[in-house]
């Protein structure tokens, strides 16, 4: 009877051992794989979000360096990003950080010679790196639309005036030197001589009293040449009857002037 009690006894305990055991061992693994899932969670929410991650900018913004003066350039400009500038003579290193002020020095090619505030060194750095372009643009592009409004602005330069062309002075045409006057014949100088003295043109004589009438020998008077008619006449003086002779100069076929011929006194 003991030994039976004692058998059963056994076979109820092992048993149990079956039915505990897998209990025991399942509770124990599973605390381990809800610590690793809320280690797994706690990695999960400490990741850095994207927007947190600080990655390096580029500018698009396209444009030519060299067209860039400096008027254009801001007194300061703000860096993308971190960045250290080391200065070799004096050993000092700064460490800026994205977003510190810099002064803008120059441009050599893609890059921006900077200065940081208060310090004496100076470092470069690619101009993409600076928002650079996004001040010194604007200032450029403004300064450029005034100098195309100054231009267009200008009044045009006056146009020169055509030049006129004067007419050519005529050549003066040579006064022709007057002919020589012609020559009148002794009848014409005769009958010149006849009509002057019958119309009374002389009152030293009268045509009754002329002896002789003919062409004499050309006479220069007041510096002028003329051709001559002689007359010989009569007159009843004091000392009796005696002959005269008078001069007539003749100018375009008339009488110029009466002179007694010996004296060349101007008759009356």
């Amino acid at each position: 009877m003991t030994n039976l009690s004692t058998i059963i006894i056994l076979l109820v305990c092992l048993g149990l051992g079956y039915v505990v055991e897998p209990m025991f061992v399942s509770g124990v693994k599973q605390k381990p794989a809800k610590q690793k899932a809320e280690t797994r969670k706690g990695v999960r929410a400490k990741t850095p979000k994207p927007e947190d991650s600080i990655t390096e900018p580029t500018s698009k913004i396209q444009v030519d360096l060299s067209k860039i003066t400096k008027e254009d350039y801001p007194e300061k400009v703000a860096l993308k990003v971190p960045f250290t500038i080391s200065d070799s003579e004096s050993g000092v290193t700064v460490q800026l950080k994205a977003g510190s002020m810099v002064k803008p020095l120059s441009l050599a090619g893609t890059d921006l010679i900077i200065q940081p505030a208060l310090m004496p060194i100076q470092s470069r750095i690619n101009v993409d790196k600076t928002n650079f372009k996004e001040l010194a643009v604007p200032k450029m592009l403004e300064r450029m639309q005034k100098t195309t409004a100054g231009n267009d602005s200008q009044p045009a330069p006056p146009t020169p005036p055509e030049p006129v062309m004067s007419e050519p002075e005529p050549i003066p045409t040579p006064t022709p030197e007057p002919a020589p006057p012609t020559k009148i014949d002794e009848a014409t100088i005769v009958a010149i001589l006849k009509k002057d003295v019958e119309a009374g043109k002389v009152t030293e004589f009268k045509a009754n009293q002329v002896t002789v009438w003919k062409a004499g020998e050309d006479t220069e008077f007041d510096g002028k040449t003329y051709q001559t008619g002689l007359v010989t006449f009569k007159a009843e003086t004091i000392l009796g009857v005696q002959e005269h002779e008078a001069i007539a100069l003749i100018e375009s076929n008339k009488v110029y002037k009466w002179m007694w011929a010996k004296t060349k006194l101007e008759m009356r």
